[in-house]
């Protein structure tokens, strides 16, 4: 099965259900590329998995605002980490 690399989000409060599926299912050290930085974050296990725990951070150093779409592109996903590159790809007009 190919990983479905690419997760739009435009204001990210739970990750969708069809992309779990590629991710370890349990909390995993995270880390998100953006612009030549490293932030880590912490996916959270559960039925609704989010980032916390440096999630605020990335948001506060990346300017980001409600109606911002991002694109995680997952780079990597074992039991140990998970690596997502992010891009900010403008406002959605909502």
């Amino acid at each position: 099965m190919n990983p479905e690399p690419y997760l739009y989000i435009m204001f990210l409060q739970f990750i969708p259900k069809r992309f779990c599926g590629y991710l370890p299912p349990i909390p995993v050290k995270t880390m998100l590329r953006c612009n030549g930085k490293e932030w880590a974050v912490t996916l959270k296990s559960g039925v609704r998995r989010r980032l916390v725990n440096g999630w605020k951070q990335f948001v506060v150093d990346n300017n980001l605002k409600k109606g911002n779409v991002l694109l995680f592109e997952l780079v990597e996903a074992t039991s140990g980490v998970v690596i997502f590159s992010v891009e900010e790809l403008g406002l959605t007009n909502a």
